[in-house]
């Protein structure tokens, strides 16, 4: 997902020598291992660096448990960083959205972010662990159930064994459909309502949704299908095979 207004302030946070990249790494990592989502605004020799990190501030004070962080990826020393976040031809300055658990969610050029933008793109605890899972190449089982459903222990059990099948590659994220704080994921994955039993959504390891089971499922069918690539539509979207 404070407005500075001491300009005395704003001029130095040009001065502030760039944190090396072991330095970014290690402050990413102690403010995820608090639960706080970063804003990192990269910057290209800290070229317009007070007024990109007002947004994250902005950003930060209607998101509090957040903290903003800043890089020049001009510097030798945050190669690895740039490489990593794939900024080598990204526009600066900009500003990353990175979730609790250290996966990159989103990423705005200066011009284009606002702190509602950002914020928006913070995802909810179980959205993030699918987001990791995607950004590891690893296929993903979202279980979407209720806590009244008596079949989703053997539903979770059956995504396990078709992680197993997969040689470990791939993750179950488990999200119940009451709680609020999810709500959004939610949304975004649309399942089918009302939902009477557990359900699964398999997504295969570029991230791309396959397929729908309903209790009660297997994991050879999960595990095969979490291999597959999506169904093509037929030119104009009109066959009744086509999935959004």
């Amino acid at each position: 997902m404070n407005k500075i207004v001491i300009i005395l302030f704003a001029v130095t946070l040009f001065l502030l020598p760039q944190i090396s990249f072991g330095q970014v790494t290690a402050e990413i990592e102690s403010q995820n291992s608090k639960g706080n989502v970063v804003f990192l605004v990269v910057t290209n020799g800290g070229i317009d660096l007070a007024s990109t990190k007002e947004i994250a501030m902005k950003a930060k004070s209607m998101y509090p448990k957040s903290a903003v962080l800043t890089m020049d990826k001009s510097d030798k020393a945050n190669a690895g960083l740039v490489k990593k976040y794939g900024l080598p031809g990204s526009p600066a300055p900009m500003i990353l959205v990175i979730a609790a658990n250290g996966v990159v969610t989103d990423g705005y050029p200066k011009s284009e972010a606002t702190p509602q933008k950002l914020v928006e793109s913070i995802p909810t605890k179980r959205q993030s662990e699918a987001l990791l899972g995607f950004d590891q190449k690893k296929p993903v089982f979202v279980v979407m159930y209720k806590k009244s459903f008596a079949d989703k222990t053997g539903v979770v059990d059956e995504c396990k064994k078709a992680v197993a099948a997969l040689n470990g590659n791939g993750v179950v994220v488990e999200a119940d459909l009451d709680d609020k704080s999810e709500a959004a994921f939610i949304a975004l994955l649309n399942p089918d309502l009302p939902v009477t039993k557990t359900i699964v959504h398999v997504f295969n390891n570029k991230g791309q949704f396959i397929s729908k089971f309903k209790a009660p499922v297997k994991s050879a069918a999960l595990a095969a299908d979490a291999r597959k690539a999506p169904k093509e539509c037929c030119p104009g979207g009109n066959s009744k095979n086509c999935k959004k």
